[in-house]
């Protein structure tokens, strides 16, 4: 794996050279066909990093004794405290990623690789599920530049059961491979919310009447919405990091649905960890209606 990685990068730098020549010929006008044929392997390339990495995450955890994921070892850039479990996971991934892409992450902060593209990790989607022996954690992944609305690419894995939720943006959403969309049959609507404090009269009066779920994972919840498992993800409060939610945000949309924030506007956060918000996928804008 690590010699094809070579191989891109190396063919990735030569396409790089023959564009600094066209501008070094004053020819300014670079061929469309050539700059996407750049644009897909460079992408390719940065996919490549991001499911070796959740391999390498997925392969780390499974070295831990699980009576320590729990353990506290620092606070994280977030400012909430790094459990040994997050620790572990987020070094695999860093030691895959490298300096190909810059790098944002609960724990480590953001780091700047100077690099076009940016990781937005949270290696451990579900923490205290994974810390509490709750079989409902994974990994989330999205490749983007600046904000929620430039992610590329993002996948989602589900540890313990196994499914991987993909998608390119323009090319759907994919689990384990098949395509996937979301649920058109609202005969038997589930929600799944994570209310707290929070929550609207009108969300509350759908808790007692509708089936409700919640699970303690935003990014696999909001898969669960782009497979037609569920039909609404929502956290209303605004305490969801980017790194929480941008691969689930391009999985959910892909796959036909549409993600907003708890005000009913189209969801869309810079890549700051600073940034707090709430989280509503839903499979149409009339779930939406019926929340907020």
């Amino acid at each position: 794996m690590h010699n094809f990685l070579f191989f891109y990068a190396n063919f990735i730098g030569v396409m790089n050279w023959i564009v600094e020549i066209f501008q070094d010929l004053h020819i300014s006008k670079i061929p469309n066909s050539f700059n996407s044929c750049i644009y897909s392997k460079q992408m390719d390339y940065l996919i490549d990093i991001a499911k070796e990495a959740v391999e390498a995450i997925e392969k780390a955890i499974r070295k831990v004794a699980k009576e320590n994921f729990g353990k506290e070892v620092a606070m994280g850039a977030d400012g909430t405290p790094t459990l040994y479990i997050d620790k572990v996971a987020e070094d695999a991934a860093l030691e895959v990623i490298g300096k190909e892409a810059n790098v944002l992450s609960e724990e480590a902060g953001y780091i700047d690789n100077g690099k076009e593209y940016t990781f937005a990790i949270d290696p451990i989607d579900g923490t205290r599920n994974a810390a509490h022996g709750i079989p409902f954690y994974g990994i989330s992944i999205a490749i983007g530049r600046k904000s929620v609305e430039d992610v590329e690419y993002g996948i989602v894995k589900n540890i313990p059961s196994g499914d991987v939720y993909e998608a390119i943006k323009g090319e759907g959403a994919y689990l384990n491979g098949r395509r996937i969309e979301v649920s058109k049959d609202y005969s038997d609507i589930i929600y799944i919310l994570t209310l707290g404090e929070s929550g609207n009269e009108k969300t509350w009066k759908l808790v007692k009447f509708n089936t409700i779920r919640a699970m303690g994972a935003a990014a696999i919840e909001m898969c669960l919405v782009a497979c037609g498992a569920a039909h609404a993800y929502f956290m209303p409060k605004e305490s969801l990091r980017i790194t929480d939610f941008a691969a689930g945000c391009l999985i959910v949309r892909e796959a036909g649905g549409e993600v907003y924030n708890a005000n009913g506007e189209v969801l869309n956060v810079p890549f700051n960890l600073k940034v707090r918000s709430s989280v509503l996928a839903v499979a149409s804008r009339k779930i939406a209606e019926a929340l907020l």
